[in-house]
C-alpha cells in the first residue's frame, strides 16, 4: 500500500497517491481507514501508544480525501479521529492551527445524518478547546433561519456545539506551555544568585499530565521543576507514576524527599502548591496543597546552605534533560513566592482559576467572581510583594519567556530574568466560546435564536423542535456561570425581558418541563450570588411571574412553577431584598384576575379575561 515510514514531508504526496487509488477502486474501505490513520501518525496507528498527529497538513488532506469516500468509511475514520482528539490536547491544538473548525462547519451542511452527527461531535471537542472569532461568526451564520421559517440543514444539531463543559478538572487555562516529552524539551531559567529562604518560600502552578501512552516505564521520572547548583544541590519535584516527590538536596546525593499523598490522574488539571516553612530552632516543614486543599505535610530540613548560584534551573525537566526526565503535558502560569503562604492565600489563589496569570495587584483584574474575604487576602499587597518570579505563556516573544513579576520587587537572578523555551516547547493561546462571543456582541447575539423557536427542521413539519429552547437556555446558564461580564450584559440589555417577549410570541409547545427547570436553575444560581439581585428581579418580573407565558404551558408545568415560587423560592432568606414585594403581589393579583379564572368574568363584570385560547381545568380536576 503506502509506506508511512517515508519522511513526513511527503505527507501531501502520500495522500495524493491514496486518493488516486481510491478513485480507481484499487483499495478496500478497511485499507483506506488503516492507511489514513497511519499517515496521520507517521507510523503504525495505535490509540494507546501512537496517536499523535505528526503533520498538520495531513489533517486537511484527510478531509479532502474523505469527501470522495463512501459514508461507512467516513464514519469509521471520523469516529477514530474524534477519539484521537479526546485523548490528546496536542492533537486538538494541531487541528486548531490548520483551521479545521471552519472546514468542518462548511462541510457539515452537505453531510448525511450519520456523518453530520459525527462531525458535530468532533466540532464540540474542538470548540471546547478553542474557537476563533471568525469561526464563531460562521457558526452563528449557519444557525440563521431560512425564508419560510426553516432551520438550515443540521442547524439544530450544531446548537450543541455552543454548550460548555462544566467539569472543573476538564476546564483548563486559556494560555499554557505545552511540553512534548522529548529530550531537552524544557524551559530554561537564568541563573539565580540567591534562594529566598528566610521567610520560607512557595512554588505554585497548574499542570496537566499528558503522557504519550497509557503506561510509563519504571525508569520514567518526569520533572515538574528543578532548581539546582552546578554541584547538584537544590530543590526539585518529579513524578513517580501518579505520585509527586518533592526533593531538597543539601549536598551531592544527600537530602530529603517528601511524597505528596495524592493520586494525580493523566489529562486532568491540578493546582499544586509546595510551601516550604523555615524554622530556625526546630525542623523546617513542607506543606503540599492540591487544588487549594492541604493534602500532605511533614518535617523537612530543606535549607540548602550554599553561596553558589543556582545555574541549572528548569521548568518541565531535570538538569540532565534526559528523555525519561522531561515533563510531558501542559503547564499554566508558574509562581515563586519568597514567603510561606498560608492556607487562606493558597485557597484564594485556587479560586482565581487556572487562567489567572497576573501579579495580584488589582482587585478587578479577574472576571472570576470572588468573595470579599478572598479579594482581601489576594490584594492586600503581601502576595505581590513576595513574588520572586513568574512565567506564563501569554508573556512570550518567540521562544523567549518574559519574567512578569512587579518591577519594584528585588530580583534574585544573576542577570536578565527572562527564560527560554527549548526544543519543541510551545506557548499555546486558546480562545473559549464566551471570550469569542464577547467579540461578536456578547450575550445579545443569542436573542435572534429565540425568535426562531417556531422554525421547522424540514419543510412541511407540523410541529417545531421543542428541544431548541431548553438547549439555548442551558447555554445561557453556562455563560452566566462563566463570566461576570456576561451577567452585566444580560442585565444591561434587559435580556430576560426580550426572552420573555419572544416566548409569549412562540408556540406553547416550547413550554416544557425542561424549559421550566432551566429557568429555575438560573433563579437558584442568581439567588446564591451576592450581586445577583438585580438580574434575579428581572427574571422574576418578566419570566417567572409573567402569566402571559405560563398560561399556555401544560397544567403540570404550571403546578411545578407555582409550587416552587410559593414554597422554596419565597422561603429563601434573601428573597425579600431581591424582589419588589408590592409589585409581586400586584402581579399575582393581576394573574388571578385575568388568567386563572374559574367562571368567565366577562358575563358579570367588565373584565375582559385573557388566555381564552386555553381550556382551563374543570371544577372536578
Amino acid at each position: 500500500m503506502i509506506d508511512p515510514s517515508v519522511p513526513i514531508r511527503n505527507i501531501q504526496m502520500k495522500f495524493a497517491v491514496l486518493d488516486g487509488l481510491v478513485q480507481v477502486g484499487q483499495v478496500s474501505d478497511r485499507d483506506i481507514v488503516e492507511t489514513v490513520l497511519n499517515l496521520l501518525v507517521g507510523g503504525e496507528f495505535d490509540l494507546e501508544t501512537n496517536h499523535l498527529i505528526q503533520e498538520a497538513d495531513g489533517v486537511l488532506c484527510m478531509l479532502d480525501l474523505l469527501r470522495r469516500c463512501p459514508a461507512p468509511t467516513q464514519a469509521q475514520v471520523w469516529a477514530t479521529f474524534t477519539a484521537m482528539l479526546r485523548r490528546s490536547l496536542r492533537n486538538r491544538h494541531t487541528c486548531t492551527r490548520v483551521g479545521l473548525v471552519r472546514h468542518l462547519l462548511l462541510t457539515v451542511g452537505g453531510a448525511d445524518d450519520v456523518i453530520a452527527e459525527l462531525l458535530v461531535e468532533l466540532l464540540c471537542v474542538l470548540a471546547h478547546y478553542s474557537i476563533a472569532v471568525g469561526e464563531l461568526k460562521l457558526l452563528l451564520t449557519l444557525l440563521r433561519g431560512e425564508q419560510g421559517g426553516i432551520w438550515p440543514r443540521h442547524a439544530v444539531k450544531l446548537l450543541s456545539v455552543l454548550s460548555l463543559s462544566t467539569e472543573p478538572q476538564t476546564v483548563g487555562p486559556d494560555t499554557f506551555f505545552s511540553f512534548p516529552g522529548h529530550r531537552a524539551a524544557a524551559i530554561a531559567l537564568p541563573p539565580i544568585a540567591r534562594w529566598p529562604y528566610q521567610g520560607g518560600f512557595t512554588l505554585s502552578t497548574w499542570f496537566r499530565m499528558d503522557p504519550l501512552g497509557s503506561l510509563s516505564s519504571d525508569g520514567d521520572k518526569p520533572y515538574l521543576y528543578c532548581f539546582r547548583t552546578n554541584k547538584g544541590v537544590g530543590y526539585s519535584a518529579h513524578f513517580v507514576g501518579n505520585c509527586l516527590i518533592v526533593t531538597s538536596l543539601k549536598s551531592k546525593g544527600k537530602g530529603f524527599q517528601h511524597c505528596v499523598k495524592y493520586d494525580f490522574q493523566p489529562r486532568k488539571w491540578y493546582m499544586i502548591s509546595a510551601v516550604h516553612v523555615y524554622n530556625r530552632w526546630r525542623n523546617s516543614e513542607i506543606r503540599c496543597y492540591v487544588n487549594g486543599q492541604l493534602v500532605s505535610y511533614g518535617d523537612m530540613a530543606w535549607h540548602v546552605n550554599t553561596s553558589d548560584s543556582y545555574d541549572k534551573c528548569f521548568l518541565g525537566s531535570s538538569e540532565t534533560a534526559d528523555s525519561n526526565r522531561v515533563f510531558c503535558g501542559q503547564l499554566a502560569a508558574f509562581y515563586a513566592f519568597s514567603d510561606a503562604l498560608n492556607p487562606a492565600q493558597i485557597f484564594a489563589i485556587h479560586q482565581l482559576g487556572p487562567s489567572y496569570k497576573s501579579t495580584f495587584r488589582f482587585r478587578w483584574e479577574s472576571d472570576t467572581h470572588l468573595a470579599d474575604h478572598h479579594k482581601q487576602v489576594l490584594y492586600d499587597g503581601k502576595l505581590c510583594a513576595a513574588l520572586c518570579f513568574t512565567y506564563n505563556a501569554k508573556a512570550t516573544d518567540g521562544q523567549l519567556c518574559l519574567e512578569s513579576s512587579p518591577r519594584d520587587n528585588a530580583s534574585i537572578f544573576v542577570h536578565s530574568p527572562h527564560a527560554l523555551m527549548l526544543q519543541d516547547v510551545r506557548a499555546t493561546v486558546t480562545h473559549s466560546i464566551p471570550r469569542a462571543l464577547h467579540s461578536v456582541g456578547g450575550v445579545q447575539v443569542l436573542f435572534p435564536l429565540f425568535s426562531q423557536l417556531d422554525h421547522q427542521r424540514l419543510p412541511g413539519d407540523s410541529h417545531p423542535d421543542t428541544s431548541v429552547c431548553a438547549t439555548l437556555l442551558s447555554f445561557l446558564m453556562d455563560l452566566l456561570r462563566s463570566s461576570l461580564a456576561m451577567q452585566e450584559q444580560m442585565l444591561a440589555t434587559k435580556g430576560f425581558l426580550v426572552i420573555g417577549y419572544l416566548l409569549e410570541k412562540s408556540s406553547r409547545a416550547h413550554l416544557t418541563r425542561g424549559v421550566l427547570e432551566q429557568f429555575l436553575s438560573i433563579a437558584k444560581y442568581l439567588d446564591g450570588l451576592a450581586h445577583g439581585a438585580p438580574l434575579l428581579r428581572q427574571l422574576c418580573d418578566h419570566i417567572l411571574f409573567n402569566p402571559a407565558i405560563w398560561i399556555h404551558a401544560p397544567a403540570k408545568v404550571q403546578l411545578s412553577l407555582y409550587t416552587y415560587l410559593s414554597a422554596e423560592f419565597i422561603g429563601t432568606a434573601t428573597i425579600y431584598s431581591t424582589i419588589r414585594r408590592v409589585g409581586t403581589v400586584m402581579q399575582l393579583l393581576h394573574a388571578l384576575k385575568f388568567y386563572y379564572w374559574v367562571a368567565d368574568p366577562s358575563c358579570s363584570t367588565r373584565i375582559t379575561p385573557k388566555g381564552l385560547a386555553v381550556h382551563p381545568p374543570n371544577r372536578s380536576a
